[in-house]
């Protein structure tokens, strides 16, 4: 490859990312949705068609779970309208079995021409506050089959030659609680995709179509190239292992995903047999969405600085058997599957790579216990809250670092709301988000503390609670234990309050009704008793670990009043208790 050859490379490679990453700030800027502009519950991305699928070329941080679900959307939106596209059409579709994951997100692509063919494709996929359907904000836990997820929109065109198609649009919005915001979204997810066509139609007139293809294929062949080399590293063979999900909301629990990954030389093969059948329940996750979960814990264990394109996908393959929960049939409901059984995919994946990669895994699920609410403004416009305070922590260790932040890595492209517009945009209040001692997974490296949430809505409202990880939870990675278990109770000041078990549907709260998430902390990397006791006394010193916790978990003495470990005290505690019968 010649110097100029790469240095083009480079470029173009770094103003499609500079074009997704603006893409992502018109979306934020102009969406009406606290999802959107608040939440950051997106993710834009870019495509070529230089080949009969399209192929990721480049994506802005986001939604980490989207990263690799977009994909399938987009080739089933070319399946659909391969040799009907024309200068000015811009695509939507959110069906689960059409390249989706749960119904509640949308994907929008606008093909870019040119000299009369379409060579790029930005795209935009985002979660949507509602969806229609019997349920607002669009998690049915009652759910039993798709069309009770919410509205099914298949590949269709809501542009067309430039055009807007308003029957489509009135057809949609009319199935939407939060038209007053969903339309606003829509103008914004479009209005990134345009923006997007600008800038790539002008850096096809400076470069040529291809000189701009030949770029994008040395990008994706560095990608695959330096992926290639992180999975020769590992050594070869097959690595199972098997996590489970706590129920399906429908009275069917334990519910197993089996990964089993094969190493051989700079190749992959993750095979989903073994998993459970699909549910009754909404958990069933779309093929889309397994693929994705499986590439966001493959690309956790490679170098960060490895650009996001489809080089990633080249080396692994993927197989989740027909009619399991990993690879449901219509019409099994999804709704519930970016969450939950979509933590269990990614975590059964990195299970099985601790067993070759150790170093390298890192406990990234969310095990997310789901409370939402919603109301009505004073106008008589309906809202809904995601309660996004409730769900932050889980975020856990890896080697040689502790857990960090608030989200786990499948969420890190969401931000935490700010609380002040939350209690503008919502009628509520915040009370406390404050982490808790004594409430994560331990390790020789830690998860991050859980934390204790509480939000008081100040009118009558209605929430609804879908608990996960209460009982299988966050699992611990290279000898680490599992973490501890979410809790979350409904009117938690009053006589009637609730400590959810597993699902509550449609609880009424009057004014000045308080929800209590008890958010469980991160999972741990290898035994807590190769903690360091000074790192451990810091803990305490911080209010992470108590002084009673630092004995029981980790094996550390210390005096009452945790300012200093007893070093002696300590070494024969840790080796009478790993000599100790389990």
């Amino acid at each position: 490859m010649k110097h100029s050859d790469t240095i083009l490379s480079q470029v173009i490679g770094g103003s499609l990312d500079s074009i997704a990453r603006e893409m992502s700030a018109t979306v934020t800027r102009t969406a009406r949705s606290p999802l959107f502009n608040e939440a950051h519950d997106f993710t834009t991305g870019i495509f070529d068609l230089s080949s009969k699928k399209a192929r990721l070329i480049a994506q802005a941080p986001g939604c980490t779970l989207h990263l690799y679900a977009i994909v399938g959307a987009v080739d089933h939106l070319l399946d659909a309208f391969r040799y009907d596209l024309h200068p000015g059409d811009i695509l939507l579709v959110n069906d689960p079995y059409y390249g989706g994951s749960h119904s509640l997100d949308w994907t929008i692509v606008m093909p870019v021409f040119h000299e009369r063919k379409p060579i790029l494709l930005p795209s935009v996929r985002s979660h949507m506050g509602d969806n229609g359907g019997p349920v607002a904000g669009g998690y049915n836990p009652k759910s039993r089959d798709i069309w009770q997820d919410g509205l099914r929109i298949p590949p269709i065109k809501i542009y067309e030659r430039g055009e807007k198609r308003r029957d489509v649009f009135d057809m949609i919005v009319a199935n939407n609680r939060l038209a007053h915001w969903l339309e606003g979204d829509l103008d914004a997810m479009i209005g990134a995709c345009r923006l997007a066509a600008e800038r790539m139609e002008g850096m096809l007139a400076r470069y040529g179509a291809d000189g701009v293809t030949s770029a994008i294929q040395q990008r994706i062949d560095y990608t695959e190239r330096r992926v290639r080399e992180e999975i020769s590293s590992w050594p070869d063979g097959s690595y199972t292992a098997s996590t489970y999900a706590d129920h399906d909301f429908q009275g069917n629990r334990d519910i197993k995903v089996q990964a089993t990954v094969t190493v051989s030389g700079s190749d992959l093969h993750i095979d989903f047999s073994g998993s459970s059948p699909q549910m009754a329940g909404f958990v069933n996750s779309p093929l889309s969405n397994t693929t994705s979960f499986a590439f966001v814990a493959i690309s956790t264990c490679c170098d960060e600085n490895i650009p996001i394109n489809e080089g990633y996908m080249n080396p692994v393959i993927v197989t989740a058997p027909s009619g399991t929960v990993v690879n449901p049939q219509l019409p099994a409901p999804c709704g519930h599957s970016t969450a939950c059984v979509g933590a269990e995919i990614a975590e059964a994946v990195l299970l099985a790579l601790s067993q070759c990669a150790p170093k390298r895994v890192g406990a990234n699920v969310h095990k997310l216990p789901l409370a939402y609410t919603h109301g009505k403004y004073e106008d008589g416009r309906p809202w809904v809250n995601l309660n996004f305070y409730g769900y932050t922590g889980g975020a856990g260790a890896a080697y040689e670092t502790d857990g960090w932040g608030l989200y786990p890595p499948v969420m890190t492209g969401v931000i935490l709301p700010s609380i002040e517009m939350n209690e503008v945009q919502y009628p509520c209040r915040v009370l406390k988000h404050e982490y808790m001692a004594d409430f994560t997974g331990t390790g020789q490296y830690r998860g991050t503390p859980g934390l204790d949430v509480q939000i008081e809505y100040l009118e009558e409202s209605h929430s609804s609670v879908m608990m996960a990880g209460v009982r299988n939870t966050a699992q611990g990675y290279c000898g680490a234990p599992a973490g501890p278990g979410n809790k979350i109770i409904l009117n938690c000041d009053s006589t009637e309050a609730m400590e959810i078990p597993e699902t509550a549907f449609g609880i009424p709260m009057q004014a000045g009704g308080i929800i209590q998430f008890y958010r469980a902390g991160g999972g741990g990397w290898g035994h807590p008793f190769d903690r360091d006791s000074e790192v451990v006394l810091t803990d305490v010193r911080n209010g992470y670990v108590t002084v009673e916790g630092a004995r029981r978990d980790y094996g550390v003495i210390m005096d009452a009043a945790g300012t200093v470990v007893d070093g002696e005290a300590t070494q024969k505690e840790r080796q009478v208790r790993r000599t100790r019968p389990q």
